[in-house]
């Protein structure tokens, strides 16, 4: 059974995915925003939220 610290890492860590891709997309929404940045903007918050951020940056990692 996961400790309340290992508990607290894990929310923590989500918070912060949450955080990041809540970010991109408040950047990307603007009035003069194009319907390509907008795509652009949903992508890779999903991308964020699917943590395909991170394995990218560990493969590089990884490679070096």
């Amino acid at each position: 059974m996961p400790t309340l610290k290992e508990l607290q890492d894990q929310l923590d860590d989500q918070q912060g995915t949450i955080d990041q891709a809540q970010a991109i997309l408040e950047d990307a929404y603007t009035p003069e925003a194009s319907r390509a940045d907008l795509v652009a903007a949903v992508s890779e918050a999903i991308d964020v939220l699917a943590g395909e951020e991170e394995e990218e940056e560990e493969e590089e990692d990884e490679q070096d």
